[in-house]
């Protein structure tokens, strides 16, 4: 006989999820932001507004598409594979069974909705982190030893331009790095950069 119950944590409804589902991110996304700073010397808090905060998940996950897309992917494929499992189990629990076998059955379908759960929980958790500390420390590296190009030209107010390596802009802040130099630059957006150029980049 076919009896398998959802976990307790599963009974929420669909607001309930995406209200939580946002603030996990939103936590996960903070913490990877502030750990990637951290490796270039800056407490982004400090420079940062409620609104910069809340969107920084999305941020980090527009910043190369093709990342989020293949953990996706897999996270799609992995769940789909537990989704087919638990199917094989509810059909083996339609069948005449002993109560041993039922019992294991229900055990091992319980299990599988726990790791279909945590799968999305650990799988984003782990691209953010890793995000977060291979990105910063390749970045600091890179600032270190002068292996970067310079991809803006900012105009500031008083007329004065720089190319420089622009590696973030937030809501009042640029992060940068001028050209044949090996320190992050921050300057106030408001009433000091007049303009950004984007610069070509020659092969």
């Amino acid at each position: 006989m076919e009896n398998t119950k959802k976990p307790a944590f599963l009974k929420g409804s669909i607001q309930e999820y995406i209200y939580l589902s946002y603030l996990y991110l939103l936590i996960v996304g903070t913490l990877s932001y502030s750990i990637y700073y951290s490796f270039l010397g800056i407490n982004i808090i400090k420079y940062s507004t409620v609104l910069d905060i809340l969107l920084s998940p999305i941020v980090i996950l527009t910043e190369n598409i093709k990342i989020p897309l293949f953990m996706g992917g897999y996270l799609l494929l992995v769940i789909l594979l537990i989704w087919w499992l638990q199917k094989r189990i509810k059909k083996k629990l339609k069948k005449e069974i002993t109560e041993e076998k039922e019992s294991k059955l229900k055990k091992q379908h319980a299990s599988l909705q726990y790791i279909k759960f945590l799968i999305p929980i650990m799988g984003t958790l782990g691209f953010y982190i890793g995000y977060a500390l291979g990105g910063g420390y390749k970045t600091n590296n890179n600032i270190q030893n002068g292996d970067f190009k310079v991809n803006k030209l900012i105009e500031f107010t008083d007329g004065n331009m720089q190319k420089v390596k622009l590696l973030e802009l937030n809501s009042q802040y640029a992060f940068y790095v001028l050209e044949n130099e090996r320190k992050i630059s921050i300057s106030p957006i408001s009433g000091n950069i007049k303009t950004i150029h984007s610069i070509e980049q020659s092969n």
